[in-house]
């Protein structure tokens, strides 16, 4: 009968103790709290490979209206040339109209993400537009 009591006790005991309930939290949370880091990381990239690939269009349309690029197939080659660094499927478009020079170019987003977290733009491609004067 003292055994019986020792054992009730020491259970009831167990069952009230709340050391490592946060820990079985963190565990619960954590897979969570990592795909949201890896979500905002792939936002991020993302937004970043907008940047760069806006900044490769621009300065190639200042090359034409500068005169170092002389037809819009050498500044898509140009565009293409250096986005080929960020995908492995970069498109560029040039047209030349009443002096306006408008390029567009476009990567495949999948190819800007790094954890592929962002899956839903599987078969999105994200496109920049910029135009320039000529000068010359």
């Amino acid at each position: 009968m003292i055994r019986r009591f020792y054992r009730t006790l020491s259970l009831r005991k167990i069952s009230r103790e709340e050391d490592g309930a946060a820990t079985i939290e963190a565990v619960l949370w954590l897979p969570f709290y990592i795909m949201l880091f890896g979500l905002l990381v792939d936002v991020s990239m993302i937004f970043h490979g907008q940047s760069k690939l806006l900044r490769i269009v621009q300065d190639a349309n200042r090359n034409m209206s500068i005169g170092r690029l002389t037809t819009t197939a050498a500044v898509q080659d140009f565009v293409i040339a250096r986005a080929g660094t960020m995908s492995k499927d970069p498109k560029a478009t040039t047209v030349t109209s009443a002096g306006l020079i408008l390029t567009t170019a476009s990567v495949p987003m999948t190819d800007l993400d790094l954890f592929g977290v962002a899956g839903v733009f599987k078969n999105v491609r994200m496109t920049v537009q910029a135009e320039h004067l000529m000068e010359n």
